[in-house]
């Protein structure tokens, strides 16, 4: 019986340190010019399997002699990221696509180095890994191996620039081999250029899981839900099969709490309820029944 759950022991302990290693810094957006309004970190996952980000913390370290420390952390919300996809954490500043949670002011999120560092914590051992320093070395365990030296870090000299991995989740456990300057591609997969970046358009995105509704089938009364400040104001349209308008409703800060509508005057069968705001539009499927 011992012998069995030592095994069972080690099998778990393997599969969690597996599953760290699969979620990595991906992407930092932390300098443009001007107002940094258009920061972001990406998260990707490497791995085989889905992974529960409610196990994980964002941490923002100040590398200076004089005032480091961590500076702020970002919980992680508990949801699954499956493999091969991306998730984006952007400040409230509205200018970066596919930002799947929104964190901090509208500007100067994330510190500008000198040196400075991401860093992924474990919040079941409350081990520091996947750390990505910039612009300088910062100490233990903020930095894998060598940071990102200045020449090739995110000065915010040139627009739609940033560092990242190249290809995604690609990595030796050093950052000043990983990572280098390179055009931003928040939520999608990374290029290994820095010159001709084109501006990203924030208009007419579609957010992947930007809305949840709920209960999908329903009675009539539905729960919305939202955690992508494209859509904290928002007209809801409901049409049916055919396009036609059935309802319309208007909400304002969509992403501070769930949010209730009644449908309950209309006959069942499926419709679809579009999420129109000023950034996006979201058009997602619901089912009436009795």
């Amino acid at each position: 019986m011992k012998k069995t759950f030592t095994i069972l022991l080690i099998s778990l302990l393997a599969f969690t340190k597996s599953d760290a290693q699969s979620l990595c810094i991906n992407e930092i957006d932390y300098d443009q010019p001007g107002s940094d309004s258009a920061e972001f970190i990406e998260l990707y996952n490497k791995g085989n399997t889905a992974i529960n980000l409610g196990d994980y913390t964002v941490i923002l370290f100040n590398g200076s002699l004089s005032s480091g420390g961590i500076y702020d952390s970002i919980p992680l919300p508990a949801q699954s990221l499956a493999p091969g996809a991306f998730f984006v954490i952007c400040n409230s500043g509205g200018m970066v696509p596919n930002c799947n949670m929104v964190h901090g002011p509208a500007t100067n999120m994330i510190q500008n180095g000198s040196p400075d560092a991401v860093a992924l914590r474990d919040n079941n051992t409350l081990t520091v890994f996947g750390a990505v320093s910039y612009e300088g070395t910062c100490s233990s365990p903020y930095a894998s191996g060598n940071g990102i030296p200045l020449a090739q870090s995110d000065t915010g000299n040139t627009a739609f620039v940033g560092i990242s991995r190249y290809p995604d989740g690609n990595g030796t456990g050093d950052d000043s081999t990983d990572f280098h300057r390179a055009c931003i591609t928040p939520g999608a997969a990374n290029v290994d250029t820095s010159t001709g970046c084109q501006p990203i358009n924030v208009q007419n995105i579609f957010v992947k899981n930007a809305i949840n509704i709920f209960p999908n089938p329903s009675k009539g009364i539905i729960s919305i839900s939202s955690i992508n400040y494209l859509f904290n104001s928002c007209k809801v349209t409901v049409l049916n099969m055919l396009g036609n308008e059935m309802m319309t409703f208007q909400f304002t800060d969509l992403n501070k709490g769930d949010k209730s509508i009644d449908l309950s005057s209309l006959a069942k069968g499926v419709y679809l309820i579009r999420f129109r705001s000023e950034k996006s539009v979201n058009t997602q499927r619901i089912i009436l029944k009795d």
